[in-house]
């Protein structure tokens, strides 16, 4: 009996065609001044929703056992601190990289409306770090950036190389969030297939020797009915030339769904974690 071999499949390949065909979209989502602009609509959104994606990821590690106290951590993609601040709340030191001048002003406002100083802030895309000069850290995290590396397979290897111990990936893991996609872009004559990062990155980690652990957590967005509307028309402006038509659309499509002028949105993300490979 003839045994039926089947074609390895190049996960890094994969992920370059899956980014490519959404390039001319999230080209837009990838400059600095795109996040400069959603700076205050994203820090709406954190601090409504009280951090609560920062310490459900920050409870998963917790669970596991792996980091301590006195821990010093570099977080990649920091924004206005949805991590960085539950980290920095129980380690010895955070180090937030963050291109967007905006965020960093919003991540310095946050950290100091919580109390927390233990958080240096580099304005910076992580690309753009040498990894030698900033040297190593006990754990480094990333979440929702993932998705802007085209070289993935190098990132993933840049932030292994980055620690000392352990990593940990948090990605969106909702493949349609149906009020969204079926309602509103329905409406706005939107079509638009999302990717399973968190299905690549797991198996480009192993394609790279590291076997990872992975967990999906239930998350629930919350922000003010006006930031609500202005992200839309900000990500939505990346789909499409907005019409006043089209914005007419999005408002009524928030306050149909906000309470007490607040919007919210149940979703999915994956925790992805591995100890650092040698």
């Amino acid at each position: 009996m003839h045994r039926k071999i089947y074609p390895m499949i190049d996960w890094e390949e994969e992920w370059q065609r899956a980014i490519e065909k959404l390039e001319e979209r999230a080209i837009k989502r990838r400059d600095v001044s795109y996040w400069d602009e959603r700076a205050e609509d994203y820090a709406n959104y954190i601090k409504m929703s009280k951090y609560e994606h920062g310490f459900k990821i920050r409870e998963v590690l917790e669970k596991e056992g792996i980091f301590k106290p006195n821990f010093e951590v570099l977080d990649i993609g920091a924004g206005p601190g949805s991590l960085t601040i539950p980290f920095a709340k129980v380690v010895k030191r955070v180090v937030a990289i963050e291109p967007s001048h905006e965020m960093c002003k919003r991540l310095e406002k946050n950290a100091k409306e919580e109390g927390v100083e233990n958080i240096t802030i580099i304005n910076s895309k992580w690309e753009d770090i040498d990894t030698d000069r900033i040297g190593k850290f006990d754990l480094v995290i990333c979440s929702n950036v993932c998705w802007m590396f085209k070289d993935i397979g190098n990132q993933l290897m840049r932030i292994n190389k980055a620690s000392k111990r352990y990593c940990c990936i948090a990605i969106s893991a909702s493949l349609k969030d149906e009020r969204i996609y079926n309602g509103l872009f329905g409406r706005l004559g939107i079509s638009e297939n999302r990717i399973p990062y968190h299905l690549y990155l797991y198996n480009i980690l192993y394609q790279k020797g590291i076997l990872a652990n992975m967990k999906i957590i239930d998350t629930l967005m919350r922000r003010s009915a006006n930031s609500a509307i202005r992200h839309l028309e900000l990500f939505l402006g990346t789909l499409k030339t907005l019409t006043e038509r089209d914005k007419e659309i999005i408002r009524q499509y928030v306050m149909e769904n906000s309470k007490n002028g607040v919007f919210m949105r149940r979703g999915k993300m994956a925790v992805i974690w591995w100890k650092r490979e040698q």
